[in-house]
């Protein structure tokens, strides 16, 4: 009889309460245990996102899975609830082809193992990158709630220090704090004198009485970020957006916030001119393991050599048409057709669809929710307009209630504006490989930059010839395509 262990996932306590709870996961997991005949060594379970690594349950499940040998097999239900970042991902295949486990994807009646046909380990992969992708983009609509709240003016994150986070007419905002916002002013008004460098300007505050968030001792570095923060002046920057004039109270004027500027600039600062060159930082010499920077030469052609940091590294000096021809003859080994980009969405359309009437009865339970709470504001206003309740206890219920009721919107609008973009993304990346060598060659530096950066996870020199690292999936990709290899 051979052994297996069981992974079972679910976000958040609301989703077990919705019905992804644990329970079911794990009794159908056991019964297709018992099928197959395998005996249970032992169970874990997770109640946290997979979207970002680190999850308790799952990496004490990778170290039971590598150090106990008599384990074969591990069993969840589907692809999302194992992983939805990379890092996981490439734990999970270290299983697969190192320690020779199988996967088995139980609800999508799939097994995956080193020994399994590119094409599924190609599609396990897209359904990882397509997972990550879902949970982005409800992360993305959450955000923009938040970025329609900057376009009101109003700063819609934590108070920085001198301020804090109020509740007014049902929306939070920013005001002066009375115990801090004094000592911010007197930093400004102090530093500008010219008289005092950021060490003493912090020793100062603190025999002034200045406390900081923790109430412990500060940094000199945090004088120094409180001084080049222009928010004082009563601006803020949202998303890359200076937002002017914004609602709360300027602690100083703009005039003391530039002349600290000037107290605060050091002259000749030294430009880095590495966004010049298509591929510098992103490779490493295969010798000593440094970054590969770039230089030109007669005044138009562009040399890459090791930076030598250890020492004089004698691997020789590389022309970039070289390092670009040996990109772009990789990519062209990319042979995605028609006939497989058809197959592969095809197949993602169909592994999706529950977790599309997932998310769908979420956001509908989301709108009672809303409606619920719309319903006890009309009725406590009925009441007190007929004298039941006092108007304290109507402000008092209103703001809370319009408070929830903002809070549920934006997470609404989150699940509203999530469609099938997901799917989009994965036919991007099979249009990507497709056109790959071609759309490489006809790149300005710019974007050949972030090409280099989005296709390979590695990538090192060694006597002018390069060892380039595929990301995932483009590796599979790769694979499928020298192989011929792509259906089950």
């Amino acid at each position: 009889m051979e052994n297996a262990i069981i992974y079972v996932r679910v976000s958040s306590k609301e989703q077990e309460q919705e019905g992804f709870s644990l329970q079911a996961q794990q009794k159908l997991l056991k019964e297709y245990c018992a099928q197959k005949g395998y005996r249970i060594l032992k169970e874990f379970a997770d109640v946290e996102t997979a979207k970002r690594s680190g999850r308790k349950q799952f990496n004490e499940m990778i170290k039971f899975a590598k150090t106990n040998k008599l384990v074969k097999h591990i069993l969840v239900e589907k692809t999302d609830r194992l992983a939805r970042n990379i890092t996981d991902y490439a734990h999970i295949d270290g299983l697969m082809e190192r320690d020779d486990l199988t996967i088995h994807l139980v609800k999508e009646n799939s097994t995956l193992s080193k020994d399994s046909r590119s094409h599924l380990k190609f599609i396990f992969g897209i359904k990882i990158v397509v997972a990550k992708n879902f949970s982005d983009n409800l992360s993305e609509e959450t955000k923009k709630g938040m970025l329609e709240k900057a376009e009101q003016k109003i700063y819609p994150s934590f108070a920085p220090y001198g301020y804090m986070n109020v509740e007014e007419n049902g929306k939070k905002i920013l005001k002066p704090d009375p115990s801090s916002a004094p000592y911010v002013k007197k930093m400004f008004e102090l530093y500008a004198t010219g008289s005092y460098s950021l060490l003493s300007l912090k020793n100062k505050m603190l025999a002034d009485g200045m406390v900081y968030r923790n109430g412990k001792n500060f940094y000199k570095h945090t004088v120094e970020v409180i001084l080049k923060n222009e928010f004082y002046t009563g601006v803020f920057y949202w998303k890359g957006r200076k937002y002017e004039n914004a609602q709360h109270e300027p602690l100083i004027s703009k005039e003391l916030f530039r002349e600290v500027q000037n107290v605060l600039t050091k002259p000749n600062k030294y430009k880095s001119r590495k966004d010049l060159f298509a591929f510098t930082n992103l490779i490493s010499c295969g010798v000593c393991g440094f970054s590969i920077t770039a230089q030109i030469q007669k005044g138009k052609y562009i040399y890459y050599h090791c930076s030598g940091y250890k020492g004089n590294c004698e691997q020789p000096y590389v022309r970039e048409e070289l390092i670009e021809q040996q990109i772009a003859d990789l990519l062209g080994n990319f042979k995605v057709t028609d006939e497989i980009q058809d197959m592969v969405l095809e197949e993602l359309q169909e592994s999706m669809q529950e977790q599309f009437e997932s998310h769908n009865a979420f956001a509908q339970q989301i709108e009672k929710q809303i409606t619920v709470l719309q319903n006890r504001i009309d009725n406590a206003y009925q009441d007190k307009l007929d004298g039941k309740i006092s108007e304290e206890f109507w402000d008092r219920q209103t703001k809370k209630w319009t408070f929830e009721k903002e809070d549920l919107s934006i997470k609404l609008s989150s699940h509203q504006k999530t469609d099938t973009s997901h799917i989009k993304k994965a036919n991007l990346i099979l249009e990507l490989a497709k056109n790959a060598s071609t759309t490489f060659k006809n790149a300005n530096f710019d974007h050949k930059r972030k090409f280099t950066q989005k296709l390979f996870s590695k990538c090192f020199l060694r006597d002018r010839n390069l060892d380039l690292e595929l990301r995932s999936p483009y590796d599979a990709i790769l694979l499928g395509s020298k192989t011929g290899n792509w259906r089950p």
